[in-house]
């Protein structure tokens, strides 16, 4: 007879797999979506935002993708960084000049507006819109032939007044790249999509958005985010309670993930754990219940190691091993190779592992700042400890969020 510590997880992993196939399954509808206009659309003119922050991983195929954009209006191109030689700053300079014909604009933004260091840059970027209607976007994406028309004519049928996209890791060349675009693809794009279906709630994520700038300053502008982490979604918060409509778009952006490290993806996450902790306690517990992996291999150990079990937990792992690579081709287009592929298991039990270590721990280090989050991702500069510390981190240059 198992103990009731195994049995009580082999529950949980029950409702876990439940909850992971609502994701799959919210995902394959949401992207089966193909909403288009039955008659030509009056597409607004509108300001493409880049912030940009050193030499991201492929940032000149990333930034000619927007660049070679077909859109039948106005299009204004703002790069910002909050240094003036930059060299991601130079990289766009020396490419925009080969477009002559493209109305582009170069801002110096303050970086002292806010603790948040991609809010001041964006503001900076704002500032400088000419358009009302406004896309912005991480330097380290890239989007697809068509984008941007099908994106402004999904904000105009949605008639929304924040309209987000859904996000995919490409690239993968290294490890820890691989399990980062495992995780973009495979658990945060699903997510999303099934918190739309299941709890009609859209959470938006910064890495494309497009919103008007006038709608924006009326809800109080970049200032109401300046010094909180997690900006998107509490942007997405403040839209909600002004009653305007946020939506997801089925349109895909590509997150370039290519030498990542194993540190950095374990640190990048273990911060998103931690805002995710402080914003929504129901959303920490979907993303532990989502990982129905980490409960059989809990009920496995604690049960001695049954046979019987170890054998469950190889049937999840092939299970969860021919999902997850149905998901990555479904929400990407193309598969991963087989060896990346394989490394799922692995993702869901550093996730696992993350997840418990979330939990308790409310400090981060980002872009060379030590902060403490607090209600709200409020984010505040960490006091220096008296005496002796006892700190883990997980090195390696972060990236994004």
């Amino acid at each position: 007879m198992l103990p009731i510590i195994s049995a009580v997880f082999l529950s949980c992993a029950a409702v876990s797999f439940t909850v992971y196939f609502v994701g799959v399954w919210a995902a394959f509808r949401h992207t089966a979506r193909t909403p288009t206009p039955e008659t030509a659309l009056s597409l607004p003119p509108i300001t493409l935002l880049k912030p940009i922050k050193g030499l991201e991983e492929e940032l000149e195929e990333n930034l000619i993708s927007f660049f070679e954009q077909k859109y039948p209006a106005e299009i204004q191109f703002v790069f910002a960084s909050t240094e003036k030689d930059d060299p991601g700053i130079v990289l766009a300079r020396r490419l925009a000049s080969r477009y002559p014909n493209l109305d582009v604009a170069f801002v110096l933004s303050d970086p002292a507006f806010g603790l948040n260091p991609k809010v001041s840059n964006l503001r900076g970027a704002l500032k400088a819109a000419r358009h009302d209607t406004v896309l912005q976007s991480d330097a380290n994406v890239r989007v697809r032939s068509g984008f941007l028309q099908s994106l402004a004519e999904e904000f105009a049928l949605n008639k929304a007044s924040l309209l987000g996209c859904l996000v995919v890791g490409v690239g993968e060349r290294s490890i820890g790249a691989a399990l980062e675009n495992l995780h973009l693809t495979g658990f945060i794009g699903p997510s999303l999509c099934a918190v739309q279906r299941v709890a009609d709630t859209t959470c938006v994520v910064g890495k494309a958005m497009i919103f008007r700038k006038s709608e924006l300053e009326q809800l109080g502008g970049l200032a109401a985010v300046k010094d909180v982490l997690l900006e998107d979604f509490i942007l997405g918060e403040i839209y909600r309670r002004a009653g305007k409509t946020v939506a997801l778009s089925n349109q895909i952006v590509e997150n370039v993930n290519i030498r990542t490290s194993v540190a950095q993806f374990l640190s990048r996450h273990s911060r998103w754990l931690k805002m995710t902790a402080v914003v929504s306690k129901s959303g920490m517990l979907a993303q532990l219940f989502s990982n129905p992996l980490l409960f059989v291999l809990l009920a496995w150990l604690s049960s001695g190691f049954d046979l019987q079990l170890l054998l469950l937990l190889a049937t999840v792992i092939l299970i969860k091993l021919l999902a997850d690579a149905a998901l990555v081709r479904r929400m990407r287009g193309f598969a991963m190779r087989g060896f990346e592929q394989w490394l799922s298991p692995i993702r869901d039990t550093l996730i696992g592992m993350i997840w418990l270590y979330a939990l308790f721990s409310r400090t981060v280090r980002w872009r060379g700042k030590e902060l403490r989050i607090r209600s709200g991702s409020e984010i505040v500069p960490e006091p220096p400890r008296q005496g002796p510390r006892i700190s883990f981190s997980f090195a390696g240059k972060s990236r994004g969020r």
